[in-house]
């Protein structure tokens, strides 16, 4: 495949080329490359090619709840609306629901997720089918003393999905300090060291899980030995940033804020040298899957403090490379040797204008859908549709399944 007459942002800088892709990888990147015999060839004049985005943190079947649970405090948000509702989940009312969120994502230019769940087998088949890529980790608790067979069911994900098609890697998940023993933590620890699986899990998202145990203890149980993206933070003491050294942190401003959770202390990680990420939560509780509005919103925030705070080119970085070492995938710019994984836009797009300062203003301005979206040289969206599914039995199939799960069926 090649594509024709496009600009792409090359570092930090827009430049005239086309890119030839063989085999789902960038092959070649030139001005006026020449169509080989039966090479598809994209005409992208007038289009900007980006490197295309990853959201470091959601729950994307959680879609099925958007809008159900609002204007609530976070306990009663999550132990009185969200967690009775999830009993009603069925693993098929989750395919559709990761649907869902796959297409919000994909239409904002997001090819790469990692997501925190159950029924996570059935994410994968959506994942599958849709054609993004992901870290999927099945959510790990041990209320009781007994998991019920949930890090057994994450090993056999593992076993299953790991690495399939090189779209697929399954992490482990425990959910979060407060609803996990440290034995059941250590144990984790130890299969993530033994099997080189990176873990995932919510870290000091609220206040009072100080009056528990401290970030030390934690981290002391092994995560600083893991690939380990600890996601929120948002409470974090200034004095216990460092211990995230080597972590990638994936920052859900927008979902804290709406939960009442504190805004994270990105500019103190950033001063310490951790790769921030970012990432979007559930729809139950941002609601959107957008990222690159919550990336400005993460933005905005910590400009409040100094408008010299988490500059353009580290909001960047966040949402592509550092996004990529997050999830241990390969890429996160466009070169020679990389995966052809895109966000595409339309250059005359007036929320990019003047297009001279077109970066500042992807972060700044933008808000809109991107033109297309494309994953390993494959188009997930383009130009407003979905080339891998049938979006009115996906709508369809999803809004029963979602009044099933809010108990809303007539």
């Amino acid at each position: 495949m090649l594509l024709k007459n496009g600009k792409a942002l090359i570092g930090l800088e827009l430049r005239n080329c086309d890119i030839r892709i063989e085999n789902g990888m960038i092959k070649e990147i030139s001005e006026n490359l020449v169509p080989l015999d039966n090479e598809d060839v994209i005409d992208l004049t007038g289009k900007i090619i980006t490197p295309g985005f990853v959201n470091t943190h959601t729950h994307v079947a959680m879609s099925l709840l958007r809008g159900y649970a609002e204007d609530l405090p976070f306990k009663e948000w999550l132990f009185g609306k969200i967690l009775p509702a999830e009993e009603r989940l069925t693993p098929e009312a989750v395919y559709y629901g990761s649907l869902v969120s796959m297409m919000e994502m994909a239409a904002h230019g997001v090819v790469a997720f990692c997501d925190m769940y159950f029924h996570e087998d059935m994410v994968a088949k959506a994942v599958a089918d849709f054609g993004l890529k992901a870290l999927l980790t099945r959510g790990l608790v041990d209320t009781g003393g007994d998991d019920n067979g949930r890090l057994e069911e994450n090993l056999k994900l593992f076993r299953k999905w790991n690495e399939y098609e090189d779209r697929i890697y399954i992490g482990l998940g425990p959910h979060a300090p407060y609803s996990c023993s440290k034995s059941y933590l250590s144990k984790i620890v130890d299969i993530a060291k033994t099997e080189d699986i990176p873990v995932t899990m919510h870290f000091f998202e609220n206040a009072w899980e100080y009056e528990m145990y401290t970030p030390r203890e934690i981290m002391d149980i092994g995560f600083h030995k893991v690939h380990f993206i600890p996601v929120h933070c948002t409470q974090l003491k200034r004095e216990d940033i460092p211990l995230l050294e080597g972590s990638y942190p994936s920052i859900n401003t927008v979902s804290n804020m709406k939960l009442g959770n504190g805004i994270p202390p990105v500019t103190e990680m950033l001063k310490n040298g951790i790769k921030i990420t970012i990432g979007t939560d559930g729809p139950a509780s941002n609601n959107s899957q957008n990222l690159l509005s919550d990336l400005r919103i993460s933005v905005l925030a910590q400009k409040s403090y100094s408008p010299e705070n988490f500059k353009v080119e580290e909001a960047f970085n966040a949402i592509t490379r550092n996004g990529y070492l997050a999830l241990r995938l390969t890429g996160g710019t466009i070169e020679v040797g990389n995966p052809a994984d895109f966000a595409i836009f339309e250059a005359s797009h007036i929320q990019l204008q003047p297009i001279d300062n077109f970066l500042k203003n992807l972060i700044h301005a933008y808000t809109d859908r991107v033109y297309a979206t494309m994953v390993n040289g494959r188009f997930v969206y383009i130009n407003g549709s979905y080339p891998t599914v049938d979006v009115e039995e996906v709508l369809e199939k999803f809004s029963t399944f979602s009044r099933m799960v809010t108990g809303t069926e007539s």
